[in-house]
């Protein structure tokens, strides 16, 4: 089952919807008019596995009842998770910034070759042991979700814009102290992530994670969620990002350096977890501009995509920038 929220001409407000084949969305607000549980993708969340197994059944029984596709217009299907929790899996892409790091700090020495090759003798450039073991996340606001096909606008503070290629699950169960061998039951299903970055101000708060990720429309997910019988299996599955249709990476979940059971397990530990939060995967290898050397400029359309899940499109727009045409008339 692919779920999604969706708007079309005459709606008071977004309806929950199923997708059905490649151009077809099961409009299950409208099968189910006054149920709390399908007025929106949370509320069916929070309904539960009874809920769920009435629209499942009712996408395979659809017959004529699914609607074209075209004409509606999709928006992020989860319009407003509780909680956004990105984690650093992806060795791959942290070493790249370790790197990077090094390397910025280098410069400002006298010697930055010197400095560099000290660097490499002094294990600066490993990941500590713990980053193997440990997970590490940041949590972001989920006020700044946004959909597929949504325009980015650029934030006013930056100079430098970048995307991320993630995936993230989304929680189906609630708990607390949650084993990871159990933990694939709370997880209801899968979605793409992007993860826009103003880079420049994260060097400048050197921050991996602060107002840098944090502005309208910082994160891109969608355009559906994936139940994981969708996926064949989510640890072998591609995903590839592609900029002005020009493909970028293409990466697999097999890089992942701890699994998503692993992340619930380790946030749920002495705090309850709820349905509808957001677990990312954290950057796949290659999947932003700084690390393939072309960072987003007006006009650009990034798209990821994965199999079972489909494509995450969004456009850059830049404006003039309000807070340094505010200081010019001061």
């Amino acid at each position: 089952m692919r779920i999604v929220t969706f708007m079309r001409e005459g709606f008071g407000a977004p309806h929950l919807g199923a997708l059905v084949g490649v151009d077809g969305v099961l409009d299950l607000s409208a099968r189910h008019p006054g149920e709390e549980a399908f007025s929106s993708a949370l509320a069916f969340l929070r309904a539960g596995p009874a809920s769920w197994d009435r629209a499942r059944t009712q996408v395979a029984n659809q017959g004529t009842a699914a609607e074209a596709l075209a004409g509606a217009t999709l928006l992020a299907p989860l319009l407003n998770p509780p909680l956004i929790r990105d984690w650093g899996t992806m060795i791959g892409h942290l070493k790249f910034f370790l790197r990077r790091r090094a390397e910025q700090l280098a410069a400002r020495s006298d010697d930055p070759k010197a400095a560099m090759a000290a660097a490499e003798l002094d294990g600066s450039l490993e990941l500590p042991p713990n980053w193997f073991t440990v997970p590490r996340f940041y949590t972001g606001n989920p006020l700044n979700v946004t959909g597929p096909d949504a325009e980015i606008a650029w934030p006013g503070f930056a100079e430098s814009l970048d995307y991320e290629l993630e995936l993230a699950v989304v929680l189906g169960v609630g708990g607390k102290d949650i084993a990871a061998s159990r933990a694939r039951d709370h997880i209801f299903g899968v979605t793409l992530f992007n993860d826009f970055t103003a880079r420049d101000t994260q060097v400048a708060e050197g921050s991996p994670a602060g107002k840098s990720k944090d502005f309208d429309g910082a994160y891109a997910i969608g355009p559906c969620i994936a139940t994981l019988d969708e996926i064949p299996d989510l640890y072998q599955l591609q995903v590839q990002s592609r900029l002005n249709g020009v493909v970028q990476t293409t990466r697999s979940t097999v890089d992942m350096q701890l699994g998503f059971e692993d992340l619930v397990s380790y946030a749920s530990r002495s705090c309850t977890l709820h349905p509808g939060e957001l677990f990312a995967s954290g950057t796949f290898e290659g999947g932003c501009g700084v690390e393939t050397g072309r960072l987003l400029q007006d006009g650009d359309v990034i798209e990821f995509e994965a199999q079972g899940i489909g494509t995450l499109r969004n456009t850059i727009r830049r404006a003039a920038p309000p807070i340094a045409a505010a200081a010019a008339r001061g």
